[in-house]
């Protein structure tokens, strides 16, 4: 059964969001994460996410009440704003229009070397992300002289194609030309490009790599074959410094609302799994066949471990193929797990590993 998408999954840009924000009186005041300080008395937080499997963590958190309970307890609100693009994500929480938000490793690594003025304080969802190929490749020779979509220029899959395939020998230039041609495209666009022949494979997230195996394609590089024990980030929670510095109650009341998140989709897989589905729906106006939604899932882990050491190779990757202009050579610098430490061990869990 194949998956019939319109041309592109309906997201909400950020420019939307935070339009509807400022309607209700609710815009970010100057550099300002929040719309009054210290915590508390009024304060709202704002946080971004994508209508993403990957980001199931957030729409469990959305769909539960999670963070509205856990900021309450402070006289606190969230507004949530949903988002199709990291720059624009990155942009809204470096600006302060955001106080965090849900994103891929890339793009955090893209904002540290923008601003400083951001932190990773969460783990959110690992793996999930594969080259899918049609039937005339059969290996990683098979790709020269092939295009190869990926999901945005320099993005998190782009990174880890122009990475791979770099390291398997072919020469890939910055404009995405060379032996093997990259292309950007929205995912929904690379499925649709995928149908009709126009690409001949694509390095994507789930749920599309299972879409465009669905639709015939074959898996010819599962990314989690590449990295130790198959984990490496894929997305974790991101949080500008001054929302941080000034209300670090109302960040736990986050990590705490993320964490009871995580707990619930790792303690009711099934109903988590359908909850995610069903809010994708509503938010998309997609529905994913039964089959490409239990492969997809099959291929995700939800945990708090950011799993800091994967984003360690992102930063050399990211620099190495001029995503970024200058190297990051210490990642633990973009870290504060203290927060979320603290939760884990109130509630009788495993702390995360530190950098």
């Amino acid at each position: 059964m194949k998956i019939s998408l319109p041309t592109r999954w309906r997201h909400v840009a950020a420019a939307t969001a935070l339009a509807a924000a400022a309607a209700t009186g609710l815009s970010a005041c100057g550099n300002d994460a929040n719309a009054s300080g210290s915590g508390g008395d009024g304060t709202q937080l704002r946080l971004g996410y994508f209508p993403n499997l990957t980001h199931g963590t957030a729409l469990v958190g959305i769909e539960k009440g999670y963070y509205e309970d856990q900021l309450s307890e402070d006289g606190a609100s969230v507004q949530f704003a949903e988002f199709d693009s990291g720059s624009d994500t990155i942009t809204a929480l470096l600006n302060g229009d955001l106080a965090a938000t849900y994103i891929g490793p890339v793009p955090a690594l893209t904002a540290y070397a923008e601003s400083e003025n951001v932190t990773v304080i969460a783990g959110a969802a690992s793996g999930g992300a594969a080259l899918v190929v049609n039937d005339d490749i059969q290996s990683i020779d098979d790709l020269e002289g092939k295009t190869i979509a990926t999901p945005g220029e320099f993005n998190t899959q782009d990174i880890a194609a122009r990475a791979y395939l770099s390291e398997q020998g072919f020469e890939i230039n910055p404009d995405g030309s060379g032996d093997v041609n990259i292309t950007p495209q929205d995912n929904s666009v690379i499925v649709q490009a995928f149908r009709q022949g126009d690409i001949d494979g694509a390095w994507v997230p789930e749920p599309y790599a299972s879409i465009m195996v669905n639709d015939g394609g074959n898996v010819l590089v599962d990314e989690s074959e590449l990295w130790p024990e198959g984990q490496f980030v894929t997305t974790h929670l991101l949080v500008n410094n001054d929302f941080l510095e000034e209300n670090p109650d109302l960040v736990e009341d986050l990590l705490a609302a993320h964490v009871e998140a995580n707990d619930y989709i790792n303690g009711n897989p099934d109903e988590a799994k359908q909850l995610i589905s069903d809010k994708l729906v509503e938010l998309t106006g997609a529905e994913l066949p039964d089959e490409v939604l239990e492969s997809a899932w099959s291929h995700l882990t939800f945990t708090n471990d950011p799993i800091a050491s994967s984003l360690e190779k992102d930063a050399a990757d990211s620099y190495d193929v001029g995503a970024l202009e200058e190297p990051i050579d210490d990642v633990s610098v973009l870290y504060d797990l203290a927060p979320l430490n603290k939760i884990l061990e109130a509630n009788g869990e495993e702390a995360v590993p530190v950098p």
